[in-house]
């Protein structure tokens, strides 16, 4: 369970970095397929980070030392900062068009 509650402030980074990597990759497989992967890329992106936030949040126990608890604290809200950047980025590729980026 120690691992757990660092599940936000390594994983949350993690996957939004691997997010904006395929934001350079799929605007061409979406403009030539018609299709939206780069929105579906980042829909499972944001559950997947407010999923780390939540193992983060589940790793908090109200008898830890002050630490333990601040460093629950901190990757629960790392993981929900990088959930709204991933909203922020699929709401972007949602509304601009992937051919004309």
């Amino acid at each position: 369970m120690t691992t757990a509650r660092y599940a936000g402030l390594v994983l949350a980074p993690a996957i939004w970095a691997i997010n904006m990597q395929l934001g350079l990759v799929l605007p061409y497989a979406d403009c030539g397929s018609k299709m939206s992967l780069m929105v579906l890329s980042c829909m499972v992106a944001i559950l997947l980070a407010i999923g780390s936030a939540l193992i983060s949040r589940a790793g908090r126990a109200s008898t830890s030392a002050r630490t333990t608890l601040f460093l629950c604290d901190l990757s629960f809200l790392t993981g929900l900062i990088f959930a709204f950047a991933l909203i922020l980025q699929g709401v972007g590729s949602w509304l601009i068009d992937a051919c004309q980026r």
